[in-house]
């Protein structure tokens, strides 16, 4: 109970700080995404992210994906990823039109979880894992709607077995990987 009244308070003292942007730093949006793992594959999805700005051109974010493994390559083992991020963002004012960002971040990550479990908070936890990635990207302001693109590169510590590539250890059923996502977000 203490964390969700903290959680609300919280919100209550940021979202007015986020009306007063005009660079798109902070907003609620819609995006897809593409996410080239090193051991999966290609993984394809959407999500949705909302962010409030806290300084000038400064913002945190959340974000939440649905991602599924391309079907067609039967050699890489079938994934569902669910990834939970929160990232900070630097906006940079170049232009009226156009506005740069870079940010970095951590996530937690969920792979496989049989969500009609009737315990599947203990799956998620059995299933999961935390990374960090780093991420730049473009707004583009269309009035108070922004067209934004953005790449990140994802490191992901997982738990998952160990193989021997020639003299060096590597993990099996990596996540690291580029990632892209293209979307539009509500500007405020």
């Amino acid at each position: 109970m203490k964390k969700a009244i903290l959680g609300v308070l919280l919100a209550l003292v940021l979202a007015p700080l986020s009306f007063a942007a005009d660079d798109a730093a902070g907003g609620l949006g819609v995006f897809g995404s593409w996410w080239d793992s090193q051991d999966y594959g290609a993984l394809y999805g959407g999500g949705a992210r909302l962010g409030f700005e806290i300084f000038s051109g400064i913002s945190l974010e959340a974000r939440a994906s649905y991602l599924v493994s391309d079907d067609q390559n039967e050699a890489v083992e079938e994934l569902v990823l669910v990834p939970l991020e929160g990232a900070v963002t630097w906006t940079l004012n170049v232009s009226d039109a156009i506005k740069p960002y870079v940010g970095a971040g951590a996530g937690y990550y969920l792979k496989n979880v049989d969500w009609d479990s009737e315990h599947v908070f203990e799956e998620a936890k059995e299933k999961d894992s935390v990374g960090y990635f780093a991420l730049a990207g473009a707004n583009i302001l269309l009035g108070n709607v922004a067209l934004f693109a953005e790449v990140k590169y994802n490191i992901i510590q997982d738990d998952d077995e160990w193989r021997w590539q020639g003299s060096d250890v590597e993990q099996k059923n990596s996540l690291d990987g580029f990632a892209a996502n293209i979307g539009l977000k509500l500007a405020f």
